[in-house]
């Protein structure tokens, strides 16, 4: 069956003003999150890595501040917020969590969380609606 062209678009406003995304790992656990393709977010993580880049001018950045680094965008970009944790969502919150490494399983869903989002929603046709005609010999 082929697939609809027209549903592989993406919401870009659902993307950029985020949505609730139940998570795949921790029942009864939903985050409500933009996409990480967001303008905001590419743009802010383009500046983090050259910043990263002069600092350790070329050398491997150490994967502990990078994931402080990150998790500062997680935080400011990406999460809005939760459900189903028993300590409520702020967004002092989510930052002193997104950026401590301790807690990397749970920075992992919400990204998993975030690139779901920005699943597109296929549609299929039937086999006789596809294209209408083989295409011709030679061609």
């Amino acid at each position: 069956m082929p697939a609809k062209l027209s549903s592989l678009r993406v919401d870009l406003e659902r993307e950029k003003d985020g949505d609730w995304v139940p998570s795949l790992v921790y029942p009864g656990v939903e985050y409500h999150v933009s996409s990480m393709h967001t303008p905001a977010y590419q743009r802010d993580l383009e500046l983090m890595t050259m910043r990263l880049a002069r600092k350790y001018k070329g050398a491997p950045v150490p994967p502990e501040e990078r994931a402080v680094e990150s998790g500062k965008l997680y935080a400011r970009h990406i999460l809005h917020g939760w459900r189903g944790l028993d300590v409520e969502y702020t967004p002092e919150v989510a930052l002193e969590t997104l950026t401590d490494p301790a807690f990397r399983p749970l920075t992992g869903d919400i990204i998993t969380c975030s690139m779901r989002l920005g699943e597109p929603d296929v549609e299929y046709l039937k086999a006789e609606e596809g294209n209408s005609a083989a295409p011709s010999a030679g061609h």
